[in-house]
């Protein structure tokens, strides 16, 4: 299997789908995280554009990612909604091409976040169609301290799928930790008892320890080879 996280900001990716890359990892999946705007990093004081990227990659190896790449589509620390659209869409159409995955996991489109519905509406457009490419399906994660800050008034994140992440949360809480100027004290929602709370309570929908949730956004299944008629059979 190969999946692509698409994020806008470093700590999406892991706030979103740590637990179920270090999962997918495990089980030999190929891996690919993007950020497309890891120059928002340098807003807190004395982290420079380098360093910005270190911290991801710390936290790839974390979860076992194959590899992490950036966008640099922010690099003075502007948010991606500043920018035409229309580089965030291609930013993720090269990536697609680059990579080739199955599944993407990305944000939801009713997440308060600008940044985070440019994302999720830039990858619906360029996965539109399916069967032109490798894409298969399309998952939408949820981010804690923006996704459930949305009014239910606006595209609920109501979830469909769920990955049984159980065993995996410490990676989670442990790549998470490596965005230490992102992380707080509890009871804020960028904890890593917050982080611990969402994945039980998600689990408990699904009848497991432990579990990461995502809204299906689009899905193509192969159809069946067609069995030859018996013989004597009309056609």
């Amino acid at each position: 299997m190969r999946a692509l996280v698409v994020a806008a900001h470093p700590d999406d990716e892991v706030l979103g789908a740590g637990a179920t890359v270090a999962l997918l990892a495990a089980q030999g999946a190929r891996v690919h995280l993007h950020l497309l705007a890891e120059g928002v990093s340098l807003r807190h004081p004395g982290v420079s554009l380098a360093e910005a990227r270190s911290r991801c990659e710390a936290a790839a190896a974390e979860l076992g990612a194959d590899d992490v790449s950036f966008g640099a589509l922010a690099p003075d620390a502007r948010l991606l909604c500043e920018l035409p659209q229309r580089l965030t869409v291609e930013a993720i159409g090269d990536r697609l091409r680059a990579h080739r995955p199955e599944t993407v996991f990305t944000h939801h489109p009713g997440d308060i976040h600008a940044d985070h519905r440019l994302v999720a509406h830039a990858v619906t457009y360029q996965t539109r169609s399916l069967g032109t490419g490798s894409v298969r399906q399309v998952l939408h994660f949820e981010v804690l301290s923006s996704t459930e800050q949305q009014t239910h008034l606006v595209a609920p994140f109501t979830p469909h799928v769920f990955y049984d992440v159980t065993g995996h949360v410490d990676a989670k809480c442990r790549a998470l930790a490596v965005y230490d100027h992102e992380v707080h004290a509890p009871p804020h929602p960028r904890s890593a008892e917050a982080v611990r709370a969402q994945a039980t309570l998600r689990g408990v929908q699904a009848g497991v320890h432990a579990a990461e949730a995502f809204v299906l956004g689009r899905e193509l299944r192969g159809t069946p080879p067609a069995r030859p008629a018996p013989k004597g059979t009309p056609t």
